[in-house]
């Protein structure tokens, strides 16, 4: 062998080596996102309606305004926390990740939702959007878990006529400003509800 043909093959072998570094490098760097995501989010349970798509709403754009039925009979309207950051979680009792969560959710916000801030209709508000299930069920479920927020039964989906729902649960962050500026599909964990609540609340004025 040459000593020309050597070096050409010693440095094929070191570009090689140089890939198969990068290549475990890489798979490793994407199996530890994925295992970060997996404790972040967990995968939601798909779901579909038929004659109704929702608009697919990207980060910046307007949220679509809705006037829903509470759980104790009044009507919420989006519209009415204007001026306010605001948590929508579209979920439903039969689910899995829903009820994994929900607990979660309920002590997260005793950490960010004060009693005076609600009187005064004014800081972070958490509205809990139940489809496709009759009022007695939904009350049955969030009296076992002391669920104190405002809960809207959605019994039609309307919901779903406005906003895309592919999975349950699902999660809009909507600012002060009443423009989205994040959503999630799927279970969050607590440091993930933390994150995105903090992120809204920064792009909040004070």
């Amino acid at each position: 062998m040459t000593p020309e043909a050597g070096d050409g093959l010693q440095a094929r072998r070191a570009i090689l080596t140089g890939i198969s570094v990068l290549t475990i490098t890489g798979t490793a760097g994407y199996a530890a996102l994925m295992a970060s995501r997996a404790e972040d989010i967990d995968a939601p349970v798909p779901i579909t309606f038929a004659g109704r798509g929702g608009k697919a709403l990207a980060a910046g754009s307007k949220a679509p305004d809705f006037a829903l039925q509470s759980l104790d009979g009044s009507t919420i309207k989006l519209s009415e926390y204007l001026g306010r950051p605001v948590w929508i979680n579209v979920w439903a009792s039969w689910c899995p990740p829903c009820r994994a969560e929900m607990p979660d959710i309920v002590a997260v916000s005793r950490d960010y939702v004060t009693s005076s801030e609600t009187a005064a209709r004014s800081g972070l508000a958490i509205v809990l959007i139940s489809i496709g299930e009759e009022a007695e069920v939904v009350r049955r479920y969030v009296n076992t878990i002391k669920v104190k927020l405002p809960v809207i039964v959605d019994q039609e989906y309307r919901i779903t006529e406005n906003y895309r729902v592919s999975g349950l649960p699902t999660h809009f962050f909507i600012g002060p400003d009443g423009h989205l500026k994040d959503f999630a599909i799927g279970g969050l964990k607590p440091k993930a509800m933390r994150t995105r609540l903090d992120r809204l609340l920064e792009q909040t004025p004070r």
